[in-house]
């Protein structure tokens, strides 16, 4: 990740308080990533578990870095040195937004938390200046790495924030502390670093701890939309954007401005693009593609078979793969997607080793293969797909679905 700073001096102001010595070179950005170091940027050296960014503090600054930053001594006199990293990030933040006297929405959830900040996003530009968190950058890093990429004078930020395990949407929270504080859902992912649905609820109710308005869309109702689509939408896009209306008319209300609704409504959907892999409908010649292959979890698997399962006229093709980081009882999950598939889909195709567990149902399915690898499946699916039909393709990031979906735009 890399980003531009726009607001240059008054960061450098910021910057400087946390250190003894005077930073005489301009900082123009600032990257974690020592591949795409640009002339005056600040490297951050992160310790990952495939790389470290300390092995590449001297290549950064021979590639034009003005100052490398990192909890680990180097020799440069352009290395600065922190104790801890994300408590360095948390107070610079802090002391950044003293600045800022905008809006923050800060949305998490199991399910539907990109779509929901694109479409927040897109529905207050009509009204506001408004920033926000691009792609997956929800992180413990990212989240305040993107902030310090905005401009003090836009009037709203819409955060996107994640969690893997327990502590990080409190920790972000506590730092951000949003105006407008919103979970989509809750539902078992990431159970490898949370341990239990319970501790999943826990952490995503943290961000309500530390936000003035509150909205838990896993107990509240959002506000129904009376508007009657052309084309198919998926029940947890249509909940995406009832949350996300619900959010966005709370706010013109506060700033008393009319709702967003009727054809103002539907005007400003027709130019809001879906997050890639996030359930967008793609078609190829007389083939659809339900490209769904971002992320998967339990729940949002069965919400992407119920949308497959509206369109009556196509023969339907379910490709899955691996499910991650569901903890013990991952096999089950598994198991329990492969019955859910029953009559929603007349073709189910697996890849994986977890997802291998969802064909004991198979002969509920005129066809149904489990393949080895993607290139194997990919070869099987462009044999099978004939016009009129569609695809449904979900599973977890890792298992880079996404590789199928580009090679049948090429094909087809």
């Amino acid at each position: 990740m890399r980003i531009d700073l726009k607001e240059k001096n008054h960061f450098l102001a910021v910057f400087e308080t946390f250190f003894n010595q005077p930073l005489n070179r301009p900082i123009d950005g600032i990257s974690i990533d020592s591949r795409n170091i640009k002339k005056n940027d600040l490297f951050i050296a992160i310790k990952g578990k495939n790389f470290d960014g300390n092995d590449f503090v001297d290549q950064a600054l021979k590639d034009g870095a003005s100052y490398t930053l990192s909890t680990y001594k180097n020799e440069s006199r352009y290395h600065l040195l922190v104790e801890n990293l994300h408590i360095f990030l948390k107070e610079l933040l802090r002391s950044w937004l003293q600045r800022y006297d905008g809006k923050i929405v800060g949305i998490t959830g199991s399910n539907g938390k990109t779509t929901t900040k694109d479409l927040i996003a897109h529905f207050l530009k009509l009204k506001f200046k408004v920033e926000k968190t691009l792609g997956n950058h929800n992180t413990s890093i990212s989240v305040p790495l993107s902030i310090l990429s905005f401009s003090l004078d836009s009037e709203i930020y819409v955060l996107e924030l994640g969690a893997n395990k327990v502590g990080d949407i409190e920790y972000l929270s506590s730092i951000v502390k949003p105006d407008y504080g919103v979970i989509t859902s809750i539902a078992a992912a990431h159970l490898d670093g949370f341990g239990s649905i319970e501790n999943i609820e826990k952490e995503k109710k943290s961000l309500l701890k530390h936000s003035i308005k509150k909205y838990n869309f896993n107990e509240l109702k959002p506000n129904i939309l009376s508007i009657n689509f052309k084309d198919h939408k998926s029940n947890i896009f249509l909940k995406n954007l009832e949350i996300a209306a619900h959010v966005t008319n709370d706010i013109f209300k506060d700033s008393n401005f009319p709702d967003l609704n009727g054809d103002l409504l539907i005007n400003c959907l027709e130019s809001f693009k879906m997050p890639h892999g996030r359930g967008g409908i793609l078609s190829l010649n007389k083939i659809k593609i339900i490209d769904d292959s971002y992320n998967a979890n339990p729940e949002s698997v069965k919400a992407a078979l119920d949308h497959l399962n509206c369109f009556k006229q196509y023969r339907k093709f379910f490709v899955f793969g691996d499910m991650k980081e569901l903890g013990d009882k991952e096999e089950s999950y598994h198991a329990e997607v492969g019955k859910y598939a029953i009559g929603k889909a007349d073709i189910f195709l697996t890849v994986g080793r977890l997802a291998e567990n969802a064909q004991s149902n198979s002969n509920n399915f005129a066809l149904s293969l489990h393949f080895s690898d993607n290139f194997s499946l990919l070869e099987k699916l462009n044999e099978l797909l004939t016009d009129g039909d569609i695809v449904l393709i979900k599973g977890s990031r890792s298992m880079r679905l996404d590789q199928l979906i580009n090679e049948l735009k090429d094909v087809k």
